[in-house]
């Protein structure tokens, strides 16, 4: 019986630190995931990702498969701003040419890694933080870049093609066009077969 009565508590006792280790590490995100999820900002409730699709084409001289292509980069971008990071920013930014950024003109990957690390820094100030935001312009009621595409409702985004490596795009908002001067018009450019994100929107 006491043998029993040991064997019962082992197992207990195992299964008790298993329940344990599952509570304190849960099943990783799925990087696949789409699938809409609510969120939260002190103004506004709105869902992820935002919702965007092709808008008008001006302009020829590049392929259906690189308009898919930028469009997919971008769809990318602004799932990662609805969600509150820039994880794949870096990934879209060629080592040579880097990045032009609002207000404070161009940058190299390297400036964008460090900043984009930086709680006080330019990524995290005019595009998630809010707070930080209105006091930076000594004003309340500022929207982050987040908070424009979270009441914007349905995105089109309009492509003005410069030339079969050079593309400009422009975010419609038919819902709330008086958004759409909080943003600049990003671009692309194409470098060996591949497109890079060359202005920040």
């Amino acid at each position: 019986m006491r043998k029993l009565s040991f064997s019962f508590k082992i197992v207990s006792l195992a299964l008790l630190c298993s329940l344990c280790f599952f509570c304190q590490n849960p099943k990783p995100k799925d990087p696949n995931d789409f699938s809409p999820k609510s969120y939260e900002t002190k103004n506004v409730s709105f869902k992820c990702p935002f919702p965007i699709e092709m808008g008008t084409i001006y302009g020829n001289g590049i392929s259906h498969f690189d308009k898919t292509l930028i469009l997919f980069e971008i769809k990318q971008l602004l799932l990662d701003l609805c969600e509150g990071h820039f994880i794949h920013l870096v990934s879209f930014i060629d080592k040579e040419t880097g990045l032009f950024v609002d207000a404070k003109g161009y940058w190299t990957l390297d400036e964008v890694k460090v900043d984009l690390k930086d709680p006080e820094g330019y990524f995290a100030l005019y595009y998630f933080d809010k707070a930080k935001l209105d006091q930076k312009k000594g004003s309340i009621g500022n929207l982050t870049i987040r908070e424009v595409f979270a009441q914007a409702g349905p995105v089109f985004t309009d492509f003005y093609i410069g030339s079969k490596e050079e593309v400009e795009l422009k975010f419609r908002f038919p819902d709330r066009p008086k958004l759409e001067r909080y943003l600049i018009n990003p671009s692309f450019i194409k470098l060996q077969n591949s497109w890079y994100l060359h202005r920040m929107f």
